[in-house]
């Protein structure tokens, strides 16, 4: 009983979520990361952690087309990550707090 009680407190869903850009360009699909597109590489060290626990949430432009999410969505899946939030991208007249 203790340990189910402390699995839950210790639990990864407490930790900042990696928010992650969808940059939607013409017949290009990218993801950046602290305003920098995201290499292979920075894509794979990145998604080790959400693999494992860490929230990751996705802004999506209102540019971005349905076969770009899905692409980043299969992409996210088959490296292991079960949990993403996609969220819209706020507009230019009203933005994020």
């Amino acid at each position: 009983m203790v340990l189910l009680i402390a699995s839950m407190l210790l639990r990864p869903d407490d930790a900042v979520a990696s928010e992650v850009v969808v940059v939607a360009k013409s017949r290009k699909c990218d993801l950046a990361i602290g305003g920098r597109t995201m290499r292979d590489a920075d894509f794979k060290r990145h998604v080790a952690e959400w693999a494992a626990g860490r929230p990751v949430r996705i802004v999506v432009p209102h540019a971005a087309r349905t076969q770009c999410l899905a692409k980043i969505m299969f992409k996210l899946h088959d490296r292991g990550v079960t949990r993403a939030e996609f969220v819209d991208a706020p507009s230019p007249a009203h933005p994020r707090p």
